[in-house]
């Protein structure tokens, strides 16, 4: 995974969903995963038990017990990994038994009948998990000692779930991570930050203080954006009608003859059967653009399957490392093989915005390590790493990054977003006031075109 409407909650969503394969394990044990802070208890695999772990606490997550109950959960005792349907399986180490912490009643959970509301616990909680996963407390040059005891003073025994909540607010805001959120009990986003400010919504808020017909800023967006859908749709060969494929793709002819390829987000649903036309329509073309200014981002694992399409041979793209209790894991490079169809190598043209969030990002360092590419419009979002899950007392949870990923050069984008060549804003407002894109106008004629609305 919009903030102003779509903001990238499909890093959680996709880790929910993932983690848990649909089978029960026969690895009945209990196991600890290296990194990410899971215990997993498999000893009754009809009813595996899922906790967050650290030196401080061991407690329940409800979010992945409740899935891993559901669907079961993906333990190989062989070779002592989780598949968790993501780029590498997580490593898990057996225990004989499960730990005390996790039985003793040190943190009361909401779990339990005599639970009573802690506004320190859940923050404790709260900063605990960034300072043993946030994976870039080195790079924001972060003492937690300092930064745990500032925050703790903003609460006490008073302390009301609702000014709790505007803590946190506050703290997450201070953290600036694209991929950290409070969520309620049922997954429902509560807070979540941008990892830099953007000038769209200036924008937006001036065209809507100009415009009295709309009462607030969702209402100018979802305008604007209607606006700039069919602003987009003018540049489309009349004869040859585009068309939505699984619902997050849309395939076009453009009237100069190239391919126009908007993905909406990246999420599993018949991607390969998607990739296997579209990359015929490509080879069909004289160039494709590939717009992701409005995608919600989604699966890596889509990511570079699609990826896949797009290159003749095996193509290293960029490496993945994850936090651990002694500092970063060894980076793991990140390869992508070929898929079993004729791909696509031609030229391509992709036009991003501060909106481009995630698995779409990864799919950007993948296109930037193959030639024949051109980057246009804004730097995309700046958050690229998954959504690490972790519960709080009260029953609500936290997610962050707790994951780098870097380009084939050794490069992170957190934060910063991935570069673009040529600069186009999104939305443009004089654009859609023009009925123009000017950005699609400009990739058009680096494709060697002339834009043709005629």
């Amino acid at each position: 995974m919009g903030y102003l409407v779509k903001q990238p909650l499909s890093g959680l969503l996709f880790l929910m969903a993932a983690i848990m394969i649909s089978f029960h394990s026969s690895a009945t044990a209990i196991w600890k995963t290296e990194g990410y802070g899971y215990l997993f208890d498999l000893t009754n695999h009809m009813k595996p038990l899922v906790y967050d772990i650290s030196d401080n606490y061991c407690f329940l997550n409800h979010f992945l017990t409740n899935e891993a109950q559901r669907d079961g959960i993906a333990i190989d005792k062989r070779t002592k990994q989780l598949d968790f349907d993501k780029l590498f399986p997580l490593n898990v180490t057996k225990l004989n038994e499960l730990p005390k912490a996790c039985t003793s009643s040190e943190i009361n959970s909401f779990h339990s009948n005599s639970y009573v509301f802690n506004s320190r616990q859940v923050l404790k909680v709260v900063l605990d998990s960034f300072s043993y996963h946030y994976a870039f407390t080195k790079e924001k040059e972060i003492n937690w000692n300092t930064l745990k005891s500032h925050w703790l003073k903003r609460v006490n025994n008073n302390t009301t779930p609702e000014e709790l909540q505007q803590i946190i607010d506050e703290f997450l805001e201070h953290m600036g991570d694209g991929h950290a959120m409070l969520i309620d009990s049922s997954l429902n986003r509560l807070i979540h930050h941008s990892p830099r400010k953007s000038a769209s919504e200036k924008r937006l808020q001036e065209y809507l203080a100009k415009n009295s017909e709309f009462s607030d800023i969702s209402q100018v967006y979802r305008y604007i954006y209607g606006r700039w859908i069919r602003n987009i749709e003018s540049y489309f060969h009349t004869n040859k009608p585009a068309k939505y494929l699984a619902d997050n793709f849309l395939i076009a002819k453009l009237k100069g003859g190239a391919s126009y390829f908007r993905i909406e987000s990246f999420d599993e649903h018949e991607t390969q059967q998607v990739m296997q036309k579209v990359t015929q329509h490509f080879n069909r073309s004289k160039g494709v653009i590939i717009d992701l200014r409005d995608s919600s981002g989604g699966s890596d694992l889509v990511a570079l399957k699609m990826m896949s399409y797009l290159i003749a041979k095996p193509l290293r793209i960029g490496a993945k490392s994850f936090k651990t209790p002694t500092g970063m894991s060894e980076k793991k490079d990140i390869f992508v093989s070929p898929a079993n169809v004729k791909p696509f190598v031609g030229k391509i043209i992709v036009i991003t915005s501060h909106l481009t969030p995630s698995a779409a990002e990864l799919f950007l360092i993948a296109l930037k390590a193959r030639d024949n590419v051109t980057f246009i419009g804004e730097n995309s979002y700046g958050a690229l790493s998954d959504a690490l899950v972790k519960a709080l007392p009260n029953g609500w949870g936290i997610t962050l990054s707790n994951e780098l990923y870097t380009d084939i050069e050794g490069q992170s984008y957190e934060f910063v977003g991935v570069p673009v060549e040529h600069v186009f804003e999104f939305p443009n407002i004089k654009d859609i006031e023009s009925n123009k894109d000017s950005a699609l106008e400009h990739a058009i004629k680096l494709l060697g075109e002339q834009p043709n609305r005629d």
